[in-house]
């Protein structure tokens, strides 16, 4: 009899085989990645061939294509073999969707969760620890802790004041007792209570900016940094005097350590080097990766002389390496305001603490600690605390009634009869000879008591068995679970660890209450967004986002569209939408350059949106943030309202930002298209959150914006 080998269980080998099948699969759609579009026209073609006849529709569409390459067409689509072909093809992109949408449920059966119910719950628990933990890291910094107790104070004290009103008001003839559970409650568990504030309040990504974690859904890292030519970067490193670990980190992220991929631009090797670099550093063949590490260490050194003295310069160092030295310099010696740069640097950042860190996991971001970063979690904690402490308290008269006691009573005795006293005269007067006398009484006394409740909960929502597992869609993601597969070796344990570390629970089930997209129910995937709003409400805008394509490279003063043109394209929607023209971010941001409305190294000046509008023939009105209703009656009227956000607010980034509220639902929600994000413009929020996000200006955080 043959052994038994106990080397795998089932589910080990049904996830190897998945794996195998997924690699395989996405193997065949890379392969037919650049034939999707003829893959189309060929099904289109069929379409017709099947409608109108083979030999018909081949003729037919041969001389619609026209010329040599017609004829072949019409050949091919009356041909069984090619379309057995495309239907193969078909299949295979299919069978690659499948596995796709399907595979959550599999790696987390693998990590030993029943269902997508057993998963939030842990998951939930694990956020709310590390939510917790960090409130506290906050709390230890006593500048923090002082002014966040102060807003608490704040409302707790005016709570306390509004219950001593209505005493002397109705009870005042009744004994007063206040059961505090401010005192009782929350000042001892105040980690705990507002954690699930937070939980509650906030959407993932903005949990994530409070934890400190760099990565997310397109995080792109792995713990593999070893590869063939780890000498040839010690030498380098040594020989130009630059960080060992910058140089490595630098290799995965360019090249994945190949000395033979070429880029689209032409750069080559593992350090990625242009053909006229590698000869301006002596490379004589960027191929060969001994001479093409050394050519990109000679090239950071250079870098690091220049940019040396700055605060950032390592990030300045890899930011001109990726963009050119001359982009950090007209950036300001700042990272060059580029989306690939910016998420280039970020990942060679990450794979240098990675590389430094005494155990060599990357599962969470080293820099959660920083102060720069603990200040970013302290104003986005302060921010929430401040817009959700009106729903902190509650108070109540929570019971009346009368009690008896005992009271001792004192007299003096004369002829007249008997005098009430004090303690302290019947002790003189009895020191003295005096005649006086003490009773004890039975007296009865009222009583009112008054609760000042805590209305925070005081656990996570259960949801039952209501969560699904998300059908996982974009490609990147299922490659970072592949990838997460892949170093299965570190144990269950430390591959759940990596998971609630690296994703929000919400990025992979729905239902319970839970977001279930990141788009909500408003489609904002073309340029025309429809809401479902009250009746004269603006029902349709023309949408722009300033981080797309042609509008994010475009120059604006000092940076660019994508990094500070909010307010040219917030103008943009609203006055395309208005005015039925197609007025662009390009011609918006123009404007603004040409009538000084551009401040350098800010951005766009406050009197550019009453300025571009009243230039496009349309009303404007800047209101403050005390006359909501009349932003919302406005609305309703079928106006627009341009929004100035504070800081850490809607983006939860450091810098303000322009947003335009479009509209109100029937439930009283507010619509809105943020330039910046689609996943935002798909939301609702309550009148008073986006009161919340408006900065405190004298001259008012709106403008109301009508033909």
């Amino acid at each position: 009899m043959a052994e038994e080998r106990h080397d795998t269980s089932p589910l080990d080998n049904t996830v190897n085989a998945a794996i195998q099948t997924a690699k395989q699969a996405k193997q065949v759609a890379d392969g037919i990645k650049n034939a999707k579009n003829a893959a189309k026209g060929a099904q289109a073609a069929y379409s017709t061939a099947t409608a109108a006849g083979g030999s018909v529709a081949g003729s037919t569409i041969g001389t619609a294509i026209a010329g040599p390459l017609g004829t072949v067409v019409g050949f091919l689509v009356t041909n069984k073999t090619f379309q057995k072909v495309v239907a193969a093809i078909m299949a295979a992109i299919l069978l690659f969707l499948f596995i796709i949408v399907n595979f959550i449920g599999i790696l987390f059966s693998y990590l030993g969760f029943m269902d997508a119910n057993s998963f939030a719950n842990e998951a939930q628990s694990k956020e709310l620890a590390a939510i917790r933990s960090r409130i506290e890291q906050v709390l230890e910094v006593e500048a923090y802790q002082t002014e966040l107790l102060s807003i608490i104070s704040q409302e707790h004290d005016m709570k306390l004041q509004e219950i001593q009103a209505d005493y002397q008001a109705k009870y005042r003839e009744h004994k007063l007792t206040i059961v505090d559970e401010y005192e009782t409650r929350l000042k001892d568990n105040l980690s705990y209570y507002v954690g699930i504030l937070l939980m509650q309040k906030w959407d993932s990504t903005t949990r994530k900016s409070f934890l400190g974690y760099s990565g997310g859904l397109d995080m792109n890292l792995d713990t593999d940094l070893s590869s063939p030519y780890d000498a040839f970067f010690e030498e380098a490193a040594n020989t130009y005097n630059v960080p060992v670990a910058l140089l490595i980190a630098m290799g995965k992220v360019e090249s994945n350590f190949d000395p033979n991929v070429v880029s689209g631009a032409g750069a080559i090797g593992i350090m990625q080097l242009m053909p006229g670099t590698a000869a301006s550093l002596g490379v004589t063949d960027p191929y060969d990766p001994r001479q093409n590490i050394m050519g990109g260490a000679k090239y950071v050194a250079e870098l690091m002389e220049m940019f040396q003295g700055y605060e950032n310069a390592l990030e300045l160092v890899i930011a001109g390496y990726n963009a050119g030295p001359q982009a950090v310099i007209n950036a300001g010696y700042q990272i060059p305001p580029y989306t690939e740069t910016q998420n280039h640097v970020k990942k060679v950042m990450g794979y240098i603490q990675i590389l430094e860190q005494p155990s060599g996991t990357g599962s969470s971001s080293d820099t959660e600690g920083s102060p720069e970063e603990l200040e970013k979690s302290y104003q986005l904690l302060k921010n929430a605390v401040t817009e959700y402490v009106p729903q902190f308290f509650s108070w109540s008269v929570s019971n009346t009634g009368e009690q008896s006691s005992v009271k001792t009573v004192y007299y003096v005795i004369t002829e007249a009869g008997k005098t009430e006293i004090t303690k302290e005269t019947y002790l003189t007067l009895k020191e003295s000879g005096q005649n006086v006398q003490m009773e004890e009484q039975e007296v009865g006394e009222k009583t009112v008591e008054y609760t000042l409740a805590l209305l925070l909960s005081s656990q996570l929502s259960q949801n039952g068995n209501k969560y699904e597992y998300k059908y996982v869609l974009d490609q990147g993601t299922f490659e970072l679970v592949l990838r997460v597969l892949q170093i299965m070796q570190d144990g269950v344990d430390a591959l759940k660890e990596a998971i609630f570390s690296l994703f929000s629970w919400t990025d992979f089930v729905t239902g319970g209450g839970v977001d279930d997209s990141l788009i909500g129910n408003i489609d904002v995937t073309g340029d025309k967004i429809r809401y479902d709003t009250v009746e004269n409400c603006v029902k349709e805008v023309t949408y722009f986002n300033q981080t797309e394509e042609p509008w994010a490279s475009l120059p604006y003063g000092t940076s660019n569209v994508g990094a500070a043109g909010c307010g040219p394209t917030s103008l943009a929607i609203v006055i395309s939408t208005f005015t039925g023209q197609n007025v662009t971010p390009e011609i918006t941001k123009t404007f603004a350059e040409q009538n000084g409305e551009y401040v350098p190294n800010v951005g766009t000046s406050h009197s550019f949106v009453k300025n571009a509008a009243t230039h496009w023939g349309l009303t404007c009105e800047r209101v403050g943030k005390d006359r909501m209703d009349y932003v919302v009656e406005s609305l309703k009227e079928g106006k627009l309202v341009v929004e100035i956000c504070e800081a850490y607010t809607i983006t939860g980034g450091s810098s303000g930002h322009f947003i335009v509220l479009t509209g109100v639902t029937t439930d009283g929600h507010i619509t809105i298209a943020d330039c910046a994000s689609r996943e935002r413009t798909g939301k609702l929020y309550s009148v008073e959150t986006i009161k919340s996000y408006g900065r405190d200006l004298s001259e008012g955080a709106f403008w109301i914006i009508g033909k």
